[in-house]
């Protein structure tokens, strides 16, 4: 069954980071008003989400941000609860992102929209469009909510982002966590740049491009996504589960056997293992010196051994848990 194989890891983490881009470009920076219990709470309400509501796009599209209720959280925190953000995407269909609770612990409130440090979590995160109907489609899906957390620090000096914790976790499927430690970023230019609280991608991207990676982490841990996903396959094949399960941890075992990269056999043997015992895959990047992001832009080896070195200067590894 390869249309497991290839969902179970690489479209698990495209169709997911697809569904984190998309809430993000909706839920957008910063936007607006509606309730409060605390005028503390209200006021940093108000500014967290003053750049979305005060945009042009948005403004255009109807979009209306809502809450029942904001409280101080902390000295420098916000909780806000019943949070409702509406919209229209860019094809001017109706839009909605919701979330029961939002948690800001830690943020720059001069530079929401490009803080250099941050703790937020989301809890309860749901959205109505045809991008998350889709997605739902696919991955079997019957409900989409998701959790959400994330920490991470800027160091001016050394210009390193320290990602400390990104937590996507789709409830009843599984959770992405991302760790990263990026070298040679600087925060003070995207945040003079942006115009009217809209960042240009294109400028995003040639800062990135100066930009290395010291280290990474990306894991997936399974609450049910192997078995919804072969569920889904055996209802258009006419099979069991079972059955569909085995046949993809037969192909992969051949395609483990017909492998030249080490790396890739290594990655092979780690899904193997992780279909098997529906646990958690790993990749990590732990370079001995930061690898800049260009270099991997414009390094498109074809070779066996430019693979393998590729791989070796990242210090590439992937495992089950």
């Amino acid at each position: 069954m390869m249309s497991l194989s290839r969902v179970g890891i690489a479209g698990v983490l495209a169709a997911v980071a697809a569904a984190v881009i998309y809430l993000v470009a909706i839920s957008g920076g910063p936007g607006g008003p509606a309730g409060g219990d605390s005028v503390t709470g209200q006021t940093r309400a108000e500014k967290l989400f003053a750049g979305l509501t005060n945009s042009e796009r948005f403004k255009a599209a109807g979009g209306s941000v809502a809450w029942e209720s904001a409280e101080a959280l902390g000295k420098e925190g916000v909780l806000i609860r019943n949070l409702s953000i509406e919209s229209k995407d860019w094809d001017g269909r109706p839009a909605a992102v919701a979330a029961t609770e939002l948690r800001v612990r830690r943020i720059d409130w001069n530079n929401v929209a490009v803080s250099p440090f941050g703790d937020i979590e989301i809890i309860g995160l749901t959205t109505d469009n045809e991008r998350a109907a889709t997605f739902m489609a696919a991955t079997g899906v019957t409900a989409l909510v998701v959790d959400l957390k994330a920490r991470w620090d800027y160091n001016a000096e050394s210009r390193i982002v320290d990602l400390q914790t990104f937590d996507f976790a789709v409830r009843k499927w599984g959770t992405i966590r991302l760790r990263a430690q990026l070298h040679g970023l600087e925060i003070a230019a995207l945040q003079d740049m942006q115009d009217g609280g809209a960042i240009d991608p294109v400028y995003v991207m040639g800062l990135m491009a100066g930009a290395k990676i010291g280290g990474l982490s990306v894991s997936f841990k399974d609450s049910g996504a192997i078995d919804k996903l072969a569920e889904k396959r055996a209802e258009e094949t006419g099979s069991d589960k079972k059955q569909v399960i085995e046949q993809a941890l037969r192909g992969l075992e051949l395609q483990k056997d017909a492998q030249p990269h080490a790396i890739v056999r290594q990655a092979l043997d780690a899904l193997i293992q992780f279909v098997r015992k529906r646990g958690t895959i790993v990749l990590k990047a732990t370079p001995e010196r930061p690898v800049p992001f260009l270099r991997l832009m414009l390094n498109r080896p074809t070779t066996r051994a430019g693979i393998d070195r590729l791989a070796r200067e990242l210090g590439l590894s992937v495992e089950a848990q």
